[in-house]
């Protein structure tokens, strides 16, 4: 009965390190989905795409020569809370997570072994184009509706 017990406790004290190495394959797995598919390249564009949108807007806006050092002044500190809360390493582990959140480890296998393949690859590169390009069928859906 002794030994039954004992069985039983080791094997509950052991259940959490077993969770932990397959938490720990699966965060690599998704780790690894994210560079196969080049995420980060595709977090550094939305970056500059929302960069570029936020000076176009500031060079819009027709400010008398005397405050313009100060429209530089607030530029530069918008651009650098930007980059603080989009750059890659602040985004990684939240990607990381919502992979690991999402996918059991054998789907995360199966979805990289289909990104390394010549097809996966062509379709990681035309996401952000698909991307784009349905963003702006809604916008122009949405000017009609308005």
């Amino acid at each position: 009965m002794k030994k039954i017990i004992l069985l039983v406790l080791v094997s509950l004290i052991s259940l959490p390190v077993v969770a932990s190495a397959g938490d720990a394959e699966r965060r690599q797995l998704a780790e690894q989905f994210l560079n196969v598919n080049k995420v980060k390249d595709q977090v550094d564009m939305m970056y500059e795409k929302v960069e570029g949108i936020i000076v176009s807007q500031i060079e819009a806006i027709e400010i008398p020569e005397d405050r313009e050092k100060n429209l530089l002044a607030m530029q530069k500190i918008a651009r650098d809370l930007l980059f603080e809360g989009l750059s890659w390493n602040t985004l990684k582990e939240e990607y990381i997570q919502l992979y690991t959140d999402t996918f059991t480890e054998e789907e995360l296998q199966g979805i990289i072994e289909f990104s390394k393949s010549p097809l996966g690859q062509k379709m990681a590169e035309k996401s952000p184009i698909l991307m784009q390009k349905s963003m702006e069928i809604g916008r122009q859906h949405a000017t009609q509706v308005m």
